[in-house]
């Protein structure tokens, strides 16, 4: 069954079962238990104010859809500053809600959830987390898909959205352009969800993060947030027990501009899937500590692949990639890293058994890598890292990681002469050199200049 609201022509007492029967408001909607095979449609150029929460489930073969009909500009689902309380177990913050809820398909909406009176406030000084708490702006989001207590949740998907101006308080997973996370509490029902699909949405000014994909089943492998709700107040950062990976997570094509902090963040997946996604100026409020644009944390086997990552802004993290904290497996593939001021790649200590190909990191800067202490077996080959900047550095932070293979790299600069220290403690083969003076140990060292062109004016 088809259902259809118009917020210019409709009205709450229709059936809304036909365009010229089309219901008027999201409460109309809320209200209803939606069938597997229904499919919600909203009237392209209108305006619908408040929370989207419909309820039921579809199946398998027979997804709950929401949409568009008519021609025209998408229609618009704007929050207007909604923002989560205790009170609605922090739900209610989200222009578009599903709770516990399976077999949905969002598509072609715009979504914005924007308090104009609200502007994050930093402490005098600024500097790290130098930022003022603001409950009455803390959990909002785009859209929350959430699981608590539930076991396994099934099949969200999320297409051709655009999702713009959400302004929170600027703890992470307080503002968010989308939010999936599973949550729950201490001798509760162990939850992860399987089949989340997020694919060609435009994201665009978020106070913190573009998607985050997290989960409160994280603890067992080195993570443990007990405390975090005493100590930042931030729900949705706790954990409650132990680690229960979500499958067939897949973040493709999506385009994200202008985040507070991080672009993408994976948690607590197994084999997650980002790939042909587009970041551009992320991390640009660098008073509230430490983010990069696209990274896994608790992860195995996340596969970063043919990703374009550029203009990410700070030093802490500031990179373009992150392998972070307890991931394993991990594959960053046939990516594009430019001007990003923290460097290409950051690999946290407690990560193992990563392999990096195929990308061209182009002009990064402070440190193409920063490595600290127990980032094991990390294979660094046939990558292309072009140095532009009048000050290169390949490594940043302690760099003091074991078992980090560099082979069938190209390392160009643009400068003859350039000086670049060489971690010692690494391994290095058959990787070519160019305008560089003094090598690393590589007994199948070449150094002949590569067939590569470049911007010099961009």
């Amino acid at each position: 069954m088809n259902y259809y609201v118009d917020a210019a022509g409709g009205c709450d007492q229709n059936d809304g079962r036909a365009p010229e029967r089309a219901w008027r408001t999201l409460e109309r909607v809320n209200e209803t238990v939606f069938e597997p095979g229904d499919a919600i449609l909203f009237r392209a150029d209108c305006v619908f104010r408040g929370q989207l929460h419909p309820k039921g489930d579809g199946s398998g073969e027979a997804p709950i859809r929401l949409g568009r009909y008519g021609d025209g500009k998408k229609p618009c689902i704007d929050g207007g500053g909604l923002h989560g309380t205790p009170e609605g177990n922090y739900t209610d913050g989200a222009a578009i809600l599903l709770y516990n809820q399976n077999y949905w398909e969002i598509s072609d909406l715009e979504i914005t959830n924007r308090n104009r009176w609200y502007k994050q406030e930093f402490l005098n000084g600024g500097g790290k987390s130098d930022f003022l708490y603001s409950p009455e702006n803390r959990y909002r989001y785009g859209i929350l898909i959430r699981w608590h207590n539930y076991g396994t949740g099934h099949h969200v998907h999320v297409k051709n959205c655009e999702i713009h101006d959400i302004n929170a308080e600027m703890q992470r997973f307080c503002g968010e352009g989308i939010l999936v996370v599973s949550t729950g509490t201490i001798g509760g029902v162990q939850t992860n969800f399987d089949d989340v699909l997020l694919e060609n949405n435009v994201i665009a000014d978020i106070d913190r993060t573009g998607i985050s994909v997290w989960s409160g089943w994280a603890e067992g492998r080195g993570i443990d947030y007990h405390d975090d709700q005493n100590t930042t107040a931030n729900y949705y950062h706790c954990t409650v027990g132990p680690w229960k990976g979500s499958t067939h997570v897949v973040l493709r094509g999506n385009r994200i501009y202008r985040t507070a902090g991080d672009a993408i963040l994976v948690n607590t997946t197994i084999g997650a899937l980002i790939e042909k996604n587009y970041v551009e100026h992320c991390c640009y409020e660098m008073r509230i500590g430490y983010n990069a644009a696209v990274w896994p944390h608790n992860a195995d086997g996340t596969i970063m692949q043919d990703n374009e990552v550029c203009y990410t802004h700070g030093v802490l993290d500031g990179q373009a990639f992150d392998i972070d904290l307890s991931c394993h497996d991990t594959v960053i593939r046939n990516n594009y890293s430019h001007d990003n001021e923290g460097g290409f790649l950051l690999l946290m200590h407690t990560t193992e058994n990563n392999d990096i190909y195929g990308n061209i990191s182009e002009n990064d800067r402070n440190g193409i890598f920063y490595g600290p202490a127990g980032a094991k077996g990390t294979r660094i080959h046939d990558n292309f890292f072009y140095m532009g900047m009048e000050k290169t550095v390949m490594f940043r932070g302690p760099a003091c990681s074991e078992n980090w293979e560099f082979t069938g790299n190209t390392f160009c600069c643009r400068v003859p002469g350039t000086v670049i220290e060489w971690n010692p403690a690494f391994t290095y083969r058959g990787n070519t050199y160019w305008n560089i003076a003094g090598l690393p140990e590589d007994a199948e060292a070449i150094c002949e200049k590569p067939d590569y062109t470049f911007d010099e004016n961009r």
